[in-house]
């Protein structure tokens, strides 16, 4: 998201998909074809949103911007586990430092693990009054909204976390080795930024139900608007 002018959008966004077509970069007028190679290129940006991206498609001087974004520039970051790269591509990295765990502890589901069923999500404690998790006006409303939320199939599985790590949405019952449930979505300050992670890509999922894409949206739009408040303020 960089910040703009355009007075009928509530984001200014460039997209970048390392596997699209060719003919993207053309048809789709917020893409771009790589990421960006400079912190003049990058800094210009409030938040990045990172997904399941290939390490070794990104140069170590890339992700070491990255990091520096977040923690010295005050950018906002989300990271989304995936089934593929992120987040165990980006063990000994300068990325590392910014998950809410040890990454040799995360454990994805088994390949062969057929995905059937879906859980519910569950608002964390220190999510239910988090400014970014709300969905409705009062907080009944929103616990109900959170609840009636399609259920997601597949989770990272983070048995630890780093301390000071906020989980502002769980799994309704599974535990990690700490007892606690297991975090879909954890808050965290690293330097003078905050990183959200998500412990699942299917957000997606939201979408559906009687209020599901009302709700996504609401959720990505102050999500950013939360990651961009410290940058923006110049703190």
């Amino acid at each position: 998201k960089r910040r703009g002018t355009v007075a009928d959008r509530a984001v200014e966004l460039t997209t970048i998909l390392q596997e699209a077509d060719l003919p993207y970069v053309e048809l789709d007028a917020t893409a771009q074809s790589t990421f960006p190679v400079n912190r003049d290129e990058l800094y210009p940006y409030d938040v990045v949103i990172f997904g399941d991206v290939n390490r070794k498609l990104l140069s170590d001087s890339a992700l070491q911007n990255l990091s520096d974004f977040v923690t010295e520039r005050g950018g906002g970051l989300v990271l989304i586990a995936g089934p593929r790269h992120l987040p165990r591509a980006y063990q000994g990295t300068p990325l590392e430092k910014l998950f809410p765990g040890e990454l040799s502890s995360f454990q994805l589901p088994s390949a062969d693990q057929l995905l059937v069923e879906s859980f519910p999500v569950k608002l964390g404690r220190m999510g239910v009054r988090s400014p970014q998790m709300q969905l409705a006006e009062s907080m009944s409303g929103n616990l109900q909204a959170w609840q009636q939320l399609p259920g997601l199939r597949w989770l990272l599985n983070m048995p630890r976390l780093h301390s000071g790590v906020r989980v502002l949405l769980e799994h309704p019952n599974q535990e990690g080795d700490d007892g606690q449930p297991l975090p879909v979505i954890t808050l965290q300050f690293v330097g003078a930024g905050k990183v959200v992670f998500h412990a699942t890509d299917e957000t997606w999922r939201w979408r559906g139900g009687t209020r599901g894409e009302q709700s996504f949206d609401r959720y990505w739009l102050q999500t950013i608007r939360y990651l961009s408040r410290s940058k923006l303020l110049g703190k």
